[in-house]
């Protein structure tokens, strides 16, 4: 079973990232973790004003109102038995979020994708992005969807998969969550319309060998406790993911994720890009074990 002592969530205090903090009480409760709530404060350069300006007044009235907003937060979370520790943080919100999750050894970020500053703004367009693709922790986010969602509502589940390095961790994931949550399991993988047009007469073979392969990934003993099935699609990835997510009703995705770093994985024009801006649905990024501990050693090298 997977272990989650230290939940990090950031928060802008709009819509999509309280009802994301809402979601990380939910998981902080079920696995007994501490909530570390974060706002940042960015200092902004104002100018072309005919009266006079104090930037250091402006930021101390935002740091109150953070503090505020963020008390009601954790006591929230408090007044359900949660550890809650609240940071406010003055500086750039890409460089904070990066320090905190290396001080405080972190296990899982939760994050609304669609606040004034929220993820999007942390993958787009950031000075600090060679620090931020270090990040090695697994990474849920949450759109702004009315719906009310938490682990207690998980009954289905999606693992969406292209076979690279860390599938097996993804997969293990999943499946801890999904025997805690007695959900059930679908694993998929989408081969692409062209692999499946140079196919040809050998498409039902190969849609049948990944379909075993998949089957494979599944971790021993976990079939006792959820039921599983297997599928195998064709189409554009991201796309057919979307559809698939959709249709099914599915309460979370789970997908692995790859490359030099997390944030180099979910950069523009990829799938999980893609996804992560159009899904309802929370999705669950995991990051393989073994390059999470190979960024951990450039990271102290660095240091």
């Amino acid at each position: 079973m997977i272990r989650i002592r230290k939940i990090l969530c950031p928060v802008d205090f709009f819509p999509a990232s309280k009802g994301a903090a809402e979601y990380a009480v939910a998981l902080a409760k079920n696995y007994g973790a501490q909530l570390i709530l974060l706002h940042v404060v960015e200092p902004v350069a104002v100018t072309g004003y005919e009266v006079p300006f104090n930037l250091a007044d402006f930021v101390e009235s935002m740091v109150d109102s953070a503090t505020k907003e963020i008390t009601r937060l954790a006591k929230r979370a408090e007044a359900k038995g949660i550890r809650t520790e609240s940071v406010i943080r003055t500086g750039n919100v890409d460089l904070e979020i990066a320090a905190v999750l290396k001080e405080r050894k972190v296990d899982l970020v939760v994050m609304g994708t669609h606040g004034h500053r929220g993820f999007e703004r942390w993958i787009v367009g950031s000075t600090t992005e060679r620090l931020l693709r270090r990040t090695s922790v697994p990474l849920l986010t949450l759109g702004n969807t009315k719906e009310k969602s938490g682990p207690s509502t998980i009954r289905r589940i999606l693992v969406a998969t292209d076979f690279s390095t860390g599938t097996s961790d993804a997969f293990a994931y999943a499946f801890s969550v999904a025997q805690e949550c007695r959900a059930e399991v679908t694993v998929l993988h989408v081969l692409d319309d062209i692999s499946a047009d140079i196919a040809g007469r050998y498409r039902e073979g190969l849609i049948e060998s990944i379909r075993e392969k998949l089957e494979k990934l599944v971790p021993a003993g976990t079939r006792n406790g959820c039921k599983v099935n297997a599928r195998v699609e064709t189409g554009r990835p991201g796309k057919r993911i979307l559809s698939i997510l959709e249709a099914g009703k599915y309460d979370l995705l789970v997908m692995n994720i790859h490359g030099k770093g997390m944030l180099d994985r979910v950069m523009i024009g990829s799938t999980a890009e893609r996804i992560v801006r159009s899904a309802a649905t929370p999705v669950l990024f995991i990051p393989p074990k073994a390059e999470a501990k190979r960024l951990k050693r450039i990271v102290r090298k660095a240091a």
